[in-house]
């Protein structure tokens, strides 16, 4: 076991620890921390903090104790989606007998190798206990650049593209783009083949940045409006639960889950669908990316 500071016999001193067994000692603690965060492992997250230890995040929120850390992870966990947490340490410094102070960046990367969110730089405060080991009694992120919309909605971005379905002589056709600014995902659909003739509509989807989650809203040309929150469910599915009114005034609501199956097929599926107090069956249904519109050719003089 390391000791960051050894007694000397006769002197009553404390040698100088040794840097490479720091090193290996702080390394050891990231690789275990990474390790839990991306497993989303809260317990094994917990097995690395003290029973009072605290943990700030950026925005200066203490959470004190391990109940109240763990309650966060757990929080925090269900409306992020999977990915890998990355970590460079920038500085170890003994800074007592016994407590050694890191300084390093995180940075999160989903599940598409894409880097989600802006780095965070951080403190944490390791401390000797009595059987020998190090446990974390202290992590502090400091304040970060918030990330934009357009950066956080670049989770979502596998929606963008033209989607086609065909089902018992019914077509919808989908197209998913950004908004002139960037800040916002938005899809124009419209569906064929329907008794009452044809249903077009708009789905536009957001960041809330209070509530760190994408908020989507739906309007239908007969007048029907819905509107919802996003929530990861696996590495290659999101749910979004949508409540609103039909064109008839009448509540409705239901949850959409969407899954990748691969780059150009997804699998939607809408299910607990409720209207007017009245449970109605749930449904699935696979679209297809559509290739690119090719662009008119632009002839010039020779």
């Amino acid at each position: 076991m390391l000791l960051a500071a050894i007694s000397v016999p006769g002197l009553g001193l404390a040698a100088e620890p040794d840097p490479r067994q720091l090193q290996a000692m702080v390394q050891d603690s990231v690789d275990q921390y990474v390790k839990a965060y991306t497993e989303r492992n809260v317990p094994g997250l917990m097995a690395l903090f003290t029973p009072e230890a605290e943990f700030i995040n950026s925005d200066g929120v203490i959470f004190h104790g391990k109940g109240a850390i763990e309650a966060e992870f757990a929080a925090s966990f269900q409306v992020t989606p999977p990915g890998t947490l990355e970590i460079e340490l920038l500085s170890i410094r003994p800074v007592a007998a016994g407590i050694v102070t890191e300084d390093g960046l995180t940075r999160f990367i989903g599940s598409n190798g894409e880097k989600m969110g802006s780095t965070t730089r951080y403190t944490a405060l390791h401390v000797l206990q009595p059987d020998g080991s190090w446990l974390l009694a202290s992590v502090r992120e400091l304040q970060q650049e918030q990330p934009s919309p357009h950066q956080q909605l670049l989770q979502l971005s596998w929606l963008l593209g033209r989607w086609h379905e065909d089902v018992n002589g019914v077509t919808i056709e989908t197209r998913w783009d950004w908004s002139a600014d960037g800040q916002y995902l938005i899809s124009e659909f419209q569906v064929t083949g329907l008794p009452g003739g044809p249903l077009k509509g708009t789905h536009r989807i957001g960041w809330n940045a209070e509530r760190r989650q994408f908020r989507s809203w739906v309007f239908d040309a007969d007048g029907s409006v819905s509107e919802g929150w996003w929530q990861p469910v696996s590495e290659d599915t999101w749910s979004v639960t949508l409540q609103g009114v039909d064109d008839q005034g009448t509540r409705r609501s239901s949850v959409l889950r969407y899954t990748q199956t691969n780059q150009n097929v997804l699998v939607v599926e809408q299910a607990e669908t409720v209207r007017g107090g009245v449970s109605l069956p749930g449904s699935s249904h696979r679209i297809v990316r559509q290739s690119p519109e090719p662009q008119p050719s632009i002839s010039g003089k020779r």
